[in-house]
């Protein structure tokens, strides 16, 4: 058997949803294209913007190969996100839907692939890295062993978040009615705070706000006409509260219990709603983000909001927090 030593960060699979119908690329932009040198010495940029196919786009070799000696080995690319994406593909698909009972299967699923998908990618994985200084200095000696540490550190802390996502308020909004698609960056797992802005030093790379902030906000994109916003309860109730304070009983990795089958689905965004979440996406992006149309690419065009006042776009409506807290009797 060959070993995948191409490893894509963003599954196939999913990028695929971006496409245009009947095409097989998307529109990719580059962040920081390769500079290179002209005959008469001035340096030039390459090119930023580019039609990609997925096997072009999100990937970058022996992201998760582990290495013995002289031998490479892909079974975290092949066995741990071969099975998540697989169950993944399905769960976001329901999701896109209006089927109840699919939501209830595909539940934890979807869970469990938003919390690798935040961890797997380069700015995750440098973020994971970063914790460990130890593996940082180990990489400078032996990178091979650094690299299996590391890939050992990403399996040992997945499901970080999920406690936090699922207790917290979730809505799926819509582009369907509009222009504008929501596009998907090379980090796709978006975590927004209003009062924590990119150029505050709590989101220099490869940081981002903690999920167990009142004011901190999980954006995902489904696809061109779905995105998934979780907002702890705390901040949906009360958005005066102070964004940048740790929520009440933050934890990670315990158990608890919530309806599967709880999500507001009745916003419409518009145009310029939707520009705002492109504009954050690409705002907290490491280097790549991808869309259907070239223009939906280059919100800052059109977003004329500071970084707080676009919380208004965020906030799931009042009228449908009851489904959320509260108690639950069980027998």
């Amino acid at each position: 058997m060959s070993v995948t030593r191409k490893n894509h960060y963003v599954p196939q699979w999913h990028q695929e949803r971006f496409f245009a119908p009947g095409k097989t690329t998307h529109c990719l932009l580059d962040l920081n294209p390769p500079t290179f040198k002209r005959q008469d010495g001035t340096v030039a940029s390459g090119r930023c913007l580019f039609e990609a196919p997925t096997s072009r786009a999100f990937v970058e070799q022996d992201l998760y190969s582990t290495f013995f000696g002289v031998e490479v080995n892909d079974e975290i690319e092949r066995m741990l996100f071969g099975d998540i994406d697989r169950r993944g593909a399905d769960a976001v698909r329901a999701f896109c839907g209006d089927d109840q009972y699919a939501w209830h299967e595909h539940f934890q699923d979807l869970f469990e692939f938003l919390d690798i998908q935040k961890l797997r990618t380069p700015k995750g994985l440098a973020w994971l890295r970063q914790q460990y200084p130890e593996i940082g200095r180990l990489g400078e000696m032996l990178p091979g062993v650094a690299q299996n540490q590391l890939m050992f550190e990403m399996q040992g802390i997945r499901m970080l978040n999920v406690t936090t996502w699922t207790t917290g308020v979730r809505e799926i909004v819509s582009a369907e009615r509009a222009g504008v698609k929501f596009i998907l960056s090379d980090h796709p797992v978006t975590v927004y705070n209003h009062a924590i802005p990119p150029s505050d030093a709590r989101n220099r790379y490869p940081e981002d706000p903690s999920t167990a902030l009142k004011g901190s906000q999980t954006l995902f994109p489904l696809g061109p006409d779905h995105l998934l916003i979780l907002t702890n309860l705390e901040y949906a109730k009360n958005p005066g509260t102070r964004p940048d304070a740790k929520r009440t009983f933050a934890r990670n990795y315990q158990s608890t219990m919530v309806s599967t089958i709880e999500f507001i689905r009745k916003r419409y965004l518009t145009d310029d709603q939707i520009a705002e979440v492109n504009f954050v996406i690409k705002a907290r992006a490491n280097r790549y983000v991808a869309g259907f149309r070239r223009e939906d690419l280059f919100p800052e065009k059109v977003v004329s909001k500071s970084w707080a006042d676009l919380r208004t776009t965020f906030l799931p409506p009042a009228d449908g927090l009851y489904r959320f807290g509260g108690e639950m009797y069980a027998s």
